[in-house]
């Protein structure tokens, strides 16, 4: 969940808000599905596990298709060359959370239990 705060924060530093406001849709509903899943809701592991692909999918869109034609900000406070970067690690990232979310035992156990974050 930390990783998805820091992609909210960097899309707003690099100006696309756009992509920001979709990523702070995208992380307002992964966490009502995290409290579904820390409730011991079963089908909430498998909304986090979806919500985790699409939001890898959207990051190799961007980076296929809106990088390339995207003209940098006069004066971001992040410089534009870095977006790949970060865009690349953080998919990798969401692209393990998501295999973890469907394979792991540990993660099913945990859903069981109703583990609690805080």
């Amino acid at each position: 969940m930390t990783t998805g705060f820091a992609v909210i924060a960097l899309l707003l530093f690099h100006e696309l808000f756009g992509w920001f406001g979709a990523a702070l849709g995208w992380y307002l509903f992964t966490l009502m599905a995290m409290m579904g899943f820390m409730n011991g809701l079963r089908w909430c592991q498998w909304l986090m596990a979806a919500m985790f692909a699409l939001i890898t999918a959207a990051g190799f869109y961007f980076i296929s298709r809106i990088f390339p034609g995207l003209a940098p900000a006069p004066s971001p406070l992040v410089p534009h060359s870095l977006l790949p970067i970060w865009v690349g690690l953080s998919n990798l990232t969401y692209g393990v959370i998501c295999l973890l979310m469907l394979v792991s035992t540990k993660v099913r156990r945990a859903g069981r239990v109703s583990f609690t974050l805080w």
